[in-house]
C-alpha cells in the first residue's frame, strides 16, 4: 500500500506543478502539469478513435490499441513529479539525452514494487522513444494539447507564444489537420 499511496502522492502533485513553459512565456497563473495531461489523455483517447475509423489510410498495419493510447497519455509526464516541467530551453542546454535518462530513472522508481510497474515503466519507454504506433499517437496529442493551449492563452490577451505553435513532424495526417486548424 505504500508503494501505491507514494503514486498517488507523486501524481497529486502534478496538480500543483505549473507547467514552467507558460510561466517564462509570461502568462502569470498556467496551467498544471496535471491539467495538461489530462488534455493529453482525452484527446488522445478521441484520436485513436479517429484514426482506427481509417487505420489503413493512416499507414497503420492494425487498428490502434485504444487502451494503450490511454495508458501512455496517463503516464507520459508522470516522471515530470520528480524532475519538475523542464522547459524547453533547459532541456536544450542539460541536452536530450540527459533529461530522457533522468526520465527514465524517475518512472523507474516510480514504479517499483506496484503491480506491473516494470511493465508500466516499459510502456513509458516506449512512449519517450515513440516507438510504437500508440506511442507516436500520444507524442502527436502532447504537442497538439499543447498548441490549443498556447491558442487559448492568446485568446486571454498573452502574447510571445510563438515557441508552443510551431509546426511539428506530426507521426499522423489527422494530427496535421487538428495542428492546420487550431492555427488557421
Amino acid at each position: 500500500m505504500d508503494r501505491l499511496l507514494s503514486l498517488l502522492d507523486h501524481a497529486n502533485d502534478l496538480k500543483q506543478l505549473p507547467r514552467t513553459g507558460w510561466l517564462l512565456a509570461g502568462v502569470a497563473t498556467p496551467e498544471s502539469v496535471a491539467d495538461h495531461s489530462f488534455a493529453v489523455a482525452v484527446l488522445a483517447l478521441f484520436l485513436a478513435e479517429l484514426v482506427n475509423e481509417d487505420w489503413a489510410a493512416e499507414g497503420l498495419e492494425e487498428p490502434l490499441d485504444v487502451g494503450e493510447v490511454a495508458r501512455l497519455a496517463l503516464i507520459h509526464d508522470l516522471a515530470e513529479s520528480v524532475l519538475t516541467d523542464l522547459p524547453l530551453r533547459s532541456a536544450e542546454l542539460l541536452g536530450v539525452a540527459v533529461k530522457h535518462e533522468a526520465e527514465e530513472r524517475a518512472i523507474e522508481r516510480l514504479l517499483a514494487d506496484l503491480p506491473r510497474g516494470a511493465d508500466y515503466a516499459a510502456r513509458w519507454r516506449t512512449y519517450d522513444a515513440a516507438s510504437t504506433p500508440e506511442a507516436r499517437l500520444v507524442k502527436d496529442a502532447d504537442k497538439l494539447e499543447m498548441t490549443h493551449q498556447a491558442r487559448r492563452y492568446e485568446r486571454r490577451g498573452h502574447a510571445n507564444l510563438g515557441e508552443f505553435q510551431q509546426d511539428r513532424r506530426w507521426y499522423y495526417e489527422v494530427s496535421q489537420k487538428v495542428f492546420a486548424a487550431l492555427t488557421a
